[in-house]
């Protein structure tokens, strides 16, 4: 077998390289299926099936026809158990599938797999995937009882219970998918939207902080004690933020209680989920742009949600302080955290804005048209699988769509992850001599 062989045998055994093929996999599958007369209530094409399957296996949650009119039962069906699979369940089988053979898989993919799932050293990945799945399917059909309180009296058994269900789904695996389309804008109990908000605030902590919470019963790691400060920290303050930034647009005429209760849930949702209980395109500017914001920070790494991370986010903000210190390691909750560190955040960040730079000019030359805002909005929406849109998805041109479908799968499966795993890792890297530049 000649090198090139074995390096293509390599990078095709990766788990990231299966989770992409296994999304695509899914998607195009998911798609046939949706473009069955069966699936739809109206006749849908079938690049629209394609990019709704991709939307739902990424958990990103935009579209461009309206879910509940456009699908049937079954096509709605399917795309819950797409965003099931995309979310949480693919990735869980597989890496259960893989970890059974190890002769195949080998240490040096299960400690990829490991990373992948921010696992620490004393956590065992077939553990947390075991939790993993018995918590999701509890906390589904815990939110499915809840959200049938609302939607039994008002659809009837059947329909009630099936829009409960895809709801669930939709909420903990953070897909912002909604079986109306105003999304939760019509939802009037403040409860409902708090569940719902519940959901994917659980589902964007991340499976290890989860397990450690919940099983290990204690708060004593670093990245468990970061993901918990930094999302309160969040969302406190993006709350207090769109307070003020609405108090004369979206949230104009509203009582206090309305008001807090919307800022909260619009702040908590740009950072994961994507359902809207207000009018985006009826937010002011600044409210637009806190969104965006929030979308690329993203959630917990090893969660249902995407981003640039909480946690790299957190560390950028320290490492410039570091770097201002002139020191080579930054401090957090009592720790130290090496250089190391400081350069894989800043690498997350510059690959993740070169991505946005190159498919902000490539919308802008496709869509001349449309409001620029507007689609670096829809763009940072879709590398960050958030799903929130200022109503211009269905506008697109289809290969504009295409391009917007590549962004939502790069954004699931994270940029550096997936561009790390394509490159691949020199089995001796050279080191060169050292040197010295000016900068600043």
């Amino acid at each position: 077998m000649s090198a090139q062989l074995v390096l293509t045998h390599k990078r095709l055994g990766s788990p990231a390289l299966l989770l992409l093929l296994g999304y695509l996999v899914l998607a195009l599958a998911g798609s046939l299926l949706l473009w069955l007369p069966a699936a739809q209530q109206s006749p849908v094409a079938w690049p629209d099936t394609l990019f709704t399957a991709v939307s739902a296996v990424t958990v990103t949650g935009l579209v461009v026809v309206d879910t509940a009119t456009a699908y049937s039962a079954l096509g709605q069906t399917i795309i819950g158990l797409l965003i099931q699979l995309g979310g949480l369940g693919y990735m869980s089988l597989g890496a259960a599938a893989m970890l059974s053979f190890n002769a195949s898989v080998g240490l040096r993919n299960q400690a990829m797999l490991s990373s992948y799932w921010q696992l620490g050293p004393d956590l065992r990945l077939s553990q947390v995937i075991r939790f993993t799945l018995l918590f999701s399917l509890g906390l589904e059909a815990a939110l499915t009882a809840l959200f049938a309180l609302h939607w039994v009296p008002l659809l009837g058994w059947e329909r009630g219970l099936g829009t409960s269900l895809f709801h669930a789904v939709s909420a903990f695996n953070n897909a912002g998918f909604a079986l109306s389309g105003d999304s939760l804008m019509s939802v009037s109990p403040a409860w409902m939207v708090l569940a719902h908000a519940a959901g994917f605030i659980l589902g964007g902590l991340g499976f290890a902080v989860l397990y450690e919470l919940l099983v290990l019963r204690r708060c004593r790691s670093i990245h468990t004690r970061l993901v918990l400060w930094a999302t309160l920290a969040l969302l406190v303050a993006g709350t207090l933020l769109l307070l003020l930034f609405e108090q004369h647009h979206s949230l104009a005429g509203l009582p206090w209680q309305q008001r807090l209760l919307h800022a909260f849930f619009q702040n908590a949702t740009a950072r994961t989920a994507g359902f809207n209980s207000v009018d985006i395109a009826a937010m002011s500017p600044a409210g637009q742009t806190w969104l965006m914001l929030n979308m690329v920070v993203g959630a917990a790494p090893g969660s249902t949600a995407g981003g640039l991370r909480i946690t790299t986010f957190v560390l950028l903000i320290t490492g410039v302080v570091a770097a201002l210190q002139g020191r080579t390691e930054t401090r957090m909750l009592g720790r130290m955290l090496g250089v190391e560190y400081l350069l894989r955040a800043a690498g997350i960040l510059v690959i993740t804005l070169l991505l946005l730079s190159l498919t902000t000019l490539a919308a802008l030359y496709l869509m001349p048209g449309l409001s620029p805002f507007s689609l670096v909005f829809e763009l940072i929406s879709a590398l960050g699988t958030v799903g929130l849109s200022l109503g211009i998805t269905a506008e697109l041109s289809q290969a504009t769509k295409v391009l917007l479908m590549m962004v939502m799968i790069i954004g699931k499966l994270s940029p550096v992850y997936l561009f790390t795993a394509l490159a691949g890792n020199p089995e001796r890297p050279l080191r060169y001599a050292g040197g010295r530049i000016a900068l600043g």
